[in-house]
């Protein structure tokens, strides 16, 4: 996944650098309660292998790791999902009588609201832990 990044800092090999966060919703949702609010994502990371010369204040194509975006991926599709069936599959299999798919739906329903509070909260703790791993590709 590439993305565009502004250099805010050179510490050595080091280099601070700003990464607007893309979202297919749009920008600054009023409504939205999502982390796309952030203007953009800050990290440190190590610029040794690039070849063009950098300096404050260029911006940089910034690549992230496939198997880390492939697991955040996983998790945020995969956990509302995993959550909703196994929320249906325990409704139908406690519940007996006329109305067991009504409960079972409405449960599975209140599952995916769990489910998006539970993707905010890891969001938040994986941009906190800055988990995504990104290397610097080029000079724009």
């Amino acid at each position: 996944m590439d993305n565009i990044g502004k250099i805010e800092k050179i510490d050595g090999n080091m280099a601070v650098i700003s990464v607007k966060r893309v979202s297919a919703c749009g920008d600054s949702c009023k409504s939205c309660g999502s982390s796309c609010k952030v203007n953009s994502v800050i990290f440190e990371t190590d610029i040794s292998d690039v070849e063009d010369e950098i300096y404050v204040g260029d911006y940089v194509e910034i690549r992230a790791e496939n198997e880390v975006m492939l697991k955040h991926i996983a998790v945020l599709y995969g956990l509302p999902l995993l959550l909703m069936l196994s929320t249906v599959f325990i409704f139908q299999m406690i519940l007996k009588g006329p109305n067991k798919d009504i409960i079972s739906a409405v449960a599975s329903l209140f599952s995916l609201i769990i489910s998006f509070y539970l993707l905010k909260a890891y969001d938040k703790s994986e941009m906190k832990k800055n988990a995504l791993k990104f290397t610097v590709g080029k000079k724009l």
